[in-house]
């Protein structure tokens, strides 16, 4: 599968990374190794970010957390030629009912960019993109919580769940449960509007009208997807963010962008099973988990 070209753009702080209309970048974080945590840079975070990052119960979902706003801050700097501190986010309104609690988005950006981050069991996924999107990464659940859970699915999806050999059922079930969660940070509504409203599954033409979900090349035992508008972009990347841009040195500033993985949109939409995209390769450069 042919790399993602990286042509760097903007000149601070160096070198840039480019966004355009038919572009989405989406970029995966790891816990930081044992090597890595001591490194890690927490001083691009804001009063909020360090608050909530020492309010995990558990410290692996705090250094998670904290390794992926890192992430985000040093990421959004690189598109937007702003300092990662000077980042500030904000909320858009809500679809539903006019709120400020919509989709997260950049206040004052010099350029259009539009974010989405999730994270679960030790991984988080970015996604950038010139239009509004979101993205949602999982690890596989446990038999007995897809038997629990799968109630909360569209009742075309459950029978497609249900259609599938026993073995696959927590793949399949990863598959669903992140393209639907997904597709509802992209509303900007979030679970409020109901997870079993939507359908998402195989059938292409059951699905809505005014957006398009994509399955990610992910980690093994993980699921993870973006939704973006239907006539959004057609192209994207998938990249490893390497521990090293999340630490104390300058190599998130002077080093190029690693290869990703390139999707052909229009290619990946039509898979007509969702087994058919575990066999796409990883993007070179993955840490390892610590």
């Amino acid at each position: 599968m042919t790399m993602w070209p990286i042509t760097p753009s903007r000149p601070w702080p160096l070198p840039g990374l480019t966004m355009t209309p038919a572009q989405l970048d989406l970029w995966l974080v790891r816990t930081p190794g044992s090597s890595a945590r001591t490194a890690l840079d927490l001083s691009v975070l804001d009063e909020a970010e360090r608050a909530r990052t020492a309010g995990f119960r558990r410290a692996a979902d705090g250094l998670l957390y904290a390794a992926a706003h890192a992430g985000l801050r040093r990421l959004l700097s690189r598109y937007t030629g702003q300092a990662p501190s000077a980042v500030r986010f904000t909320r858009e309104p809500c679809p539903g009912c006019g709120a400020s609690h919509g989709r997260p988005a950049l206040a004052g950006s010099p350029v259009p960019l539009h974010f989405s981050l999730s994270h679960s069991g030790g991984v988080a996924l970015l996604g950038f993109a010139a239009v509004p999107l979101g993205v949602d990464v999982e690890r596989l659940p446990r038999e007995e919580t897809v038997d629990a859970c799968e109630k909360a699915l569209h009742p075309g999806e459950r029978a497609e769940l249900a259609a599938v050999p026993a073995a696959d059922r927590r793949a399949v079930f990863g598959w669903l449960w992140t393209r639907k969660e997904a597709h509802l940070k992209a509303l900007g509504v979030g679970l409020r509007r109901g997870t079993a409203r939507d359908y998402l599954g195989l059938c292409g033409a059951r699905r809505p009208a005014q957006w398009t979900v994509h399955s990610v090349p992910c980690f093994t035992d993980y699921a993870a997807a973006v939704a973006i508008p239907r006539r959004g972009p057609t192209e994207a990347a998938v990249r490893c963010v390497p521990a090293g841009w999340l630490g104390t040195s300058d190599a998130w500033r002077t080093q190029d962008a690693p290869a990703g993985v390139r999707l052909d949109l229009a290619v990946a939409g039509r898979a007509t099973t969702p087994l058919s995209l575990w066999s796409l390769p990883m993007p070179s450069g993955a840490p390892a988990a610590g």
